[in-house]
């Protein structure tokens, strides 16, 4: 018998008890609880734990299964992350068990029955050995038979590229024989598709335009590749399989598609303007093409065999995201029914990480359909079945498990898949200026080190506090607060709910954040980080920046048609800025609340506006009143007022701008300077545009993804 504070361990029985009330805990969270206890004189690695818990030589989910059995540990315990008296959390290294023990543990072993039948992780280092960013968990992979939920081991298992920046959007021929790919390996700002006959052989290059060539497509009679290119004109074009001139096929087009027999492309269009998505079928040889479906808003069509073809996407203006399957000549449509039946598998597919656009059908193989859902931990394949009337089958299954993002597959008939492998890791990082005058004053510095996603900073004003989000202990999101001065980080939320999009007040005193409770509308709450007390703020709102003063708030409703102005305390809500023909966002307060910064843009417009205007609570002044700053997004003034900060496009990426504003003129002054620039390097580095910024008087801080993916082949 194990005791540790008031708590015992039964090591015959297998139970965790509180006096003599057994504790409810599942048998692999306490095999991790008694090997922390037995290793208590150090720091236990998570790979330690997925050895000798889960078993040698053997595959386990260990990102995901790890941090919920720790979950469970602490909570079964009555432990706390932020204070451990058991179980401490050792970043970037591992756990420890802290608590007085008496007694001695037995050597604990899973029996080999009871073990899944999984790759271990250090088999697949030895594949990706040499990736710039895949980590400790990347590369994981499995499948699961079509008519087994159990999990099977790879028949092989092939990394085809492993270039240091961006290699994807794979397709495999029919025979498997042959795989086209694009990649930017030879120019860091540019596609170019790629001809690669199986592993171990040399690529061939087939285009070599300056314009980005992408999702390129093999025909099934071999003869000829078509993709997506942004040359003059854009649209789709066609290039011999083994190299030659490109010729434009159809304008506008995009993701080809060529019908199992090689008679038919199918494609879709985007009007920028209208929002709108349609899908198209012309033949392969060229032709007239023929819309799908008008009535609907869908694309990035494939087909279910000669016959029929499954769109993404909804019915105009305000339908719900779904699989529609229609006939080659689109006679008919019926909707499948996928996204509503997956929303109510939360386990799996949780409606906060889903990127529900993206979750578009890879491929159609005997009456199934693979495609790939992201969630907080990556995107992975799954595969979901269609009787012969097209009714849904579920459970679906889930194909391939890891960490990063799993996208893009393509199959050919004798089983093999190639799918594109993304890694991406986001930090937040600082870069020293003096706010005032727009100078910098030193490099970026990486403030985070997790493996995990760390964004949507903020600062408080003299730039000691930076509050942020963090998914590392595989919750949905949790807020994290660093102490610049001393290094020390603060864990501010530990729940199972989303909590993100920290703002700090520029006093330090407080932060506030978005709430999203499994069940119920998404709250602002503020948290005051001496007390901890948390109080509402809004409902289904958007919080944007506070007064001076600290009692009044800038927010806008999730429609962006309005920025409103409200007491923390409550009373009546006022407009400072009003015209119904914009949408309004991103509003921000100079230091002396004089002046109120924002974004607009008119509905359907991406073309996004920033302007100034004399902050006066309820005056409501509309679009002649508003001074143009420039185009961009987030805005920040300096503490004196006199500079705007804010990111906008520039050459294709999303970079960080500042330009000049005289406050008692009211206009902005001089021309638009760079701040710091994140354009595609071999690691794809650019900054993330939405709620991502916070500017101090001596530093900015921002978030930075960077990402880099290569073609796995798998049987």
């Amino acid at each position: 018998m194990i005791l540790f504070g008031p708590y015992r361990i039964d090591e015959r029985q297998h139970q965790l008890l509180l006096g003599k009330q057994s504790l409810k805990i599942e048998k692999i969270p306490l095999e991790i609880l008694m090997m922390l206890i037995r290793e208590r004189d150090r720091v236990v690695s998570r790979e330690e734990i997925a050895d000798k818990v889960w078993g040698r030589d053997k595959y386990v989910e260990a990102a995901d299964g790890i941090n919920t059995a720790i979950r469970k540990v602490r909570r079964a315990i009555d432990d706390n992350a932020d204070e451990p008296r058991y179980v401490r959390t050792v970043i970037g290294r591992g756990y420890q068990f802290i608590g007085d023990v008496k007694g001695g543990l037995e050597p604990v072993e899973t029996p080999a029955a009871e073990r899944p039948d999984r790759w271990r992780l250090s088999r697949l280092r030895v594949l990706v050995a040499g990736a710039v960013l895949l980590s400790a968990l990347a590369g994981w992979l499995t499948f699961r038979r079509q008519k087994s939920t159990a999990p099977a081991p790879f028949v092989s298992l092939v990394r085809l590229t492993s270039d240091s920046g961006y290699t994807g959007w794979p397709d495999i021929s029919p025979d498997g024989k042959m795989l086209v790919y694009a990649s930017n390996r030879a120019d860091a700002d540019n596609f170019d598709i790629y001809l690669q006959a199986g592993e171990g052989s040399k690529p061939i290059r087939l285009t070599d335009h300056p314009a980005g060539d992408v999702t390129p497509v093999i025909s099934p009679k071999g003869d000829q590749v078509a993709f997506e290119s942004l040359r003059e004109p854009p649209g789709i074009y066609v290039v011999p399989l083994l190299g030659g001139e490109a010729r434009l096929l159809v304008k506008g087009g995009a993701r080809p598609r060529y019908s199992p027999d090689g008679a038919w492309i199918a494609y879709f269009t985007f009007d920028t303007g209208a929002h709108v998505a349609t899908s198209w079928v012309m033949p392969a040889s060229g032709g007239e093409p023929m819309a799908l479906r008008t009535e609907l808003d869908a694309g990035s069509p494939i087909w279910a065999g000669n016959d029929f073809l499954i769109l993404t996407g909804k019915r105009k203006p305000n339908g719900d995201q779904d699989w529609w399957v229609t006939p080659r000549d689109g006679t008919w449509v019926k909707q499948l029914g996928v996204f509503d039946a997956l929303r109510k598998i939360p386990e799996n597919f949780a409606r906060a990480w889903i990127d529900w656009w993206r979750m578009t059908p890879a491929y159609f193989e005997n009456g199934s359909v693979v495609f790939s859902a992201r969630k907080r931990d990556g995107a992975n394949l799954w595969r979901i079945r269609f009787s012969a009337d097209w009714t849904l089958r579920l459970p679906p299954e889930r194909v391939t498990m890891m960490n990063d993002s799993v996208r893009w597959a393509s199959a050919s008939a004798n089983g093999r898949i190639a799918a594109e492998v993304m890694s991406r890791n986001i930090d937040v990082y600082d870069l020293p200026l003096d706010a005032n005058t727009g100078v910098v004053q030193g490099e970026q510095n990486r403030l985070t080190w997790a493996k995990t996603m760390e964004n949507f900073p903020s600062v408080s004003g003299d730039g000691t506090l930076v509050a942020y989000t963090s998914f590392r202990t595989g919750d949905q999101g949790d807020l994290y607060l660093l102490d610049r001065r001393t290094g020390v980080e603060r864990q501010l939320t530990a729940t199972a709910e989303v909590e993100t999009f920290p703002r700090m007040s520029p006093d330090g005193t407080s932060v506030v954040y978005n709430w999203f409770p499994v069940s119920g509308k998404q709250i602002s709450r503020r948290m005051h980080l001496a007390s901890g007390l948390i109080q509402p703020v809004c409902e289904l709102c958007a919080f944007m920046d506070q007064t001076a003063d600290g009692k009044s708030f800038l927010y806008g409703e999730l429609d962006w048609k309005h920025i409103f102005v409200k007491d923390f305390s409550g009373g009546a809500v006022t407009e400072p800025v009003h015209d119904e023909s914009y949408r309004l966002a991103h509003a921000g307060l100079d230091g002396a609340n004089r002046w109120i910064a924002f974004v607009a843009s008119k509905p359907g417009d991406d073309d996004f506006t920033i302007y100034a205007a004399p902050f006066r609570r309820n005056a409501r002044l509309g679009r002649r009143d508003w001074v143009e700053i420039g185009k961009g997004s987030t805005p920040l003034w300096s503490p004196n007022g006199e500079w705007l900060y804010f990111d906008k496009d520039h050459d294709g990426f999303r970079c960080l701008f500042r330009r000049r504003f005289e406050p008692v003129a009211g206009r902005p002054a001089g021309e638009t300077i760079a701040v710091a620039h994140f354009h595609g390097d071999k690691s794809l580095l650019y900054a993330l545009p939405w709620k991502d910024r916070g500017l101090a008087r001596d530093r900015i801080v921002f978030a930075v993804r960077e990402a880099t993916a290569n073609i796995w082949l798998m049987q």
